[in-house]
């Protein structure tokens, strides 16, 4: 096998922990509270006793231990998930679940969908890693749970929570290139009511993103403030209500096709929520969500406006989870959405809804266990879409479980495929720029997924191995008119996408080891090149070791060769990276840490003409009671 094969990437030391996390609308009820670091809600979307989709769990312990700073650098290390940067810390970051494309992964913030309905994607690259109390991956389709982007997977962010008693907690940190950051808040609460507060500042000087002839060869920094905040209150056993609002502002310089001009883009993320959770009877509880999220964002030039782009996410749910026996529960609900935009450019339409109604079917009997689920989406735009799967899992013996599935997701057309302005073709000396316009016909991409697994916990630790394929139609993809020179996206492709997944953690001589590996064959059907930006091998080693007040840790990250363009004729290297970390807790409530990322200082770009970061070296203060 050539060297190059051998570069995978990704890890998780995050295992796979079953259960529920609060109640179907993400609302994290105060009855489930005690029990949050051990449940997930994600995977069933209701309270579950055993989760049989591929998931992961990424928690606050997790983060500190690991000292990563982005959210795109985290996600990357867990299974499954590629990420493709436009340059250091902070700028446009693409996400590529199990090979499918970067708006393929439905990404939520506290139970509302979080993403640029212009766009399609998620500026991931903006979050704030320091707001984050968990965040739970589900690998795999789930439109038949929560409607579009569900493709490839599901990625739900959970801020910090409060809970009982006053707990203060800060943070400083700073390294390389002049990286700064700073982050302090407090929760606490009683038995009825629990909060959190937060802030926290991260800058840096960057570095050049582009390496490409033409553009201004200057660091390019990046600035992001942010404030969370998060309520619980219990009015009785059976009632309880809650609050929660994130907002992040970043300003970012960037490299654009000029020597001499300067672009930036201030952008907001914000994401506002209520909900109810109200137990009717012993087995019926009904969950209640109105939420919103927005994402904002202004181009300049040289300080003058350069374009805005605004959109925003309403989202309303209903959910009734009648628990017919000890075994089996259903989960009936009811989703509304609505999007809207306002844009320095005249789109057609600036407004669609989309309503839906899924029921879901959670059980087990004996040694079996099974979810099955349907949902009907009703969007304003492009009609009607019916997605579902099936999950099951039989237990061979103790400890050991072989799962299989299937399942239908569909990925909705975006405003800015449907709807973008008509831009006329441009010359500039001897070269004609094709127009562009949007494209009213589009229909919804559709997959087909199939699935099968095998899971095991022994004495030495855990594992688990996933086999699957991915069948995409009606892929969306730019294309121009020879005779009109004017491009527009097109429902033209298929994919074809193959994979297999491993994980497996263990201790050995007092450490903690996790390893996961993927290989994929992320493909177009039609020409039977791999889908750019994609490697197809990845791969991540973790070990962690605390002896004592001291504690270290390392990091071996492998990613294979990718292609940046659909031809397949520009290749991207396969690199390695190295991560080193040491802590030493002062005392019970200050601890230092120092993080080496890239300690071989390698060379690489995940997109091309695009510089990633260097060596880097950061210290930390913090102050945890």
């Amino acid at each position: 096998m050539k060297q190059s094969h051998r570069h995978f990437a990704l890890r998780t030391s995050a295992r796979l922990l079953l259960s529920a996390i609060a109640t179907a609308s993400f609302s994290v009820s105060l009855h489930a509270e005690e029990a949050l670091e051990t449940m997930t809600v994600t995977a069933n979307r209701m309270p579950s006793v055993n989760v049989l989709a591929p998931s992961t769990v990424i928690t606050r312990a997790d983060i500190e231990r690991l000292q990563i700073t982005d959210l795109p650098s985290l996600l990357s290390r867990q299974p499954g998930i590629d990420v493709a940067v436009n340059g250091g810390l902070g700028k446009a970051s693409s996400l590529y679940t199990r090979g499918t494309n970067s708006g393929h992964t439905l990404i939520m913030v506290d139970g509302v969908k979080w993403h640029s309905a212009t766009l399609g994607t998620t500026s991931i690259q903006d979050f704030p890693v320091e707001q984050i109390e968990r965040i739970e991956i589900v690998r795999g389709p789930r439109s038949g749970l929560y409607g579009s982007e569900a493709i490839g997977g599901v990625i739900h962010i959970f801020t910090r929570k409060g809970q009982q008693g006053v707990t203060p907690y800060a943070k400083i940190s700073y390294g390389t290139h002049n990286s700064k950051s700073i982050a302090a808040g407090v929760n606490g609460g009683d038995e009825h009511t629990t909060y959190n507060l937060s802030f926290s500042r991260q800058s840096t000087n960057g570095i050049d993103s582009s390496s490409q002839l033409g553009q201004n060869e200057d660091d390019d920094g990046y600035t992001n403030k942010n404030l969370s905040a998060k309520i619980n209150h219990k009015i009785n056993d059976d009632w309880s209500i809650g609050a929660n609002v994130t907002r992040v502002d970043a300003r970012n310089e960037i490299d654009r096709g000029s020597l001499t001009d300067d672009y930036k883009s201030d952008s907001i993320q914000q994401v506002l929520g209520v909900n109810s959770s109200l137990q009717v009877y012993d087995f019926w509880t009904i969950d209640m969500q109105l939420s919103e999220s927005r994402d904002q964002s202004k181009n300049l030039k040289n300080d003058l406006p350069d374009g805005v782009f605004n959109t925003r996410h309403r989202f309303a749910n209903i959910s009734n989870i009648i628990k017919l026996s000890d075994n089996h529960v259903l989960n009936l609900g009811l989703d509304y959405e609505v999007d809207d935009i306002v844009s320095s450019r005249e789109f057609s339409k600036t407004s669609r809804d989309n309503k839906a109604l899924f029921i879901s079917w959670q059980g087990n009997s004996n040694r079996h266990d099974w979810l099955l689920s349907a949902r009907h989406d009703n969007n304003e735009a492009f009609g009607s879409s019916n997605t579902g799967f099936a999950e099951w899992g039989y237990e061979l013996k103790n400890n050991l479980q072989v799962t299989t599935s299937i399942g239908t997701a569909f990925k909705a057309p975006t405003f800015n495929d449907l709807y973008y302005p008509f831009i006329p073709p441009v010359t500039y000396g001897s070269v004609t720029y094709a127009g562009y316009s949007g494209n009213q016909s589009l229909v919804p991409e559709e997959s087909r997924s199939v699935e099968f697994g095998l899971n095991g916990t022994q004495d030495w630790g855990e594992w688990a191995i996933s086999i699957y394929e991915t069948k995409i139609d009606d892929l969306i993809s730019y294309a121009v008119d020879g005779t009109s020179n004017i491009g527009m996206m097109t429902n033209v492709n298929k994919a074809n996408i193959k994979g297999v997944e491993f994980n497996v953690s263990t201790i050995f001589m007092g450490a903690d080891i996790a390893l996961n590996t993927s290989f994929l064959k992320p493909e177009d059907e039609e020409t039977g090149k791999i889908l750019s930006r994609r490697a197809q091998r990845l791969a991540n080693v973790n070990i962690d070791k605390q002896w004592g007040a001291w504690a270290s840790g390392a990091s071996w990250k492998l990613r294979g060769h990718s292609f940046d363009d659909v031809a397949n004729t520009t290749r991207l290297g396969g690199f390695g990276l190295l991560d080193l970390r040491i802590a030493y807790d002062l005392n019970q409530d200050w601890s230092v840490k120092a993080n080496l990322s890239n300690a071989f200082n390698k060379e690489y770009q995940t997109i091309n003409n695009y510089n990633s970061l260097d060596r880097t070296v950061m210290f930390t203060l913090s102050y945890q009671p």
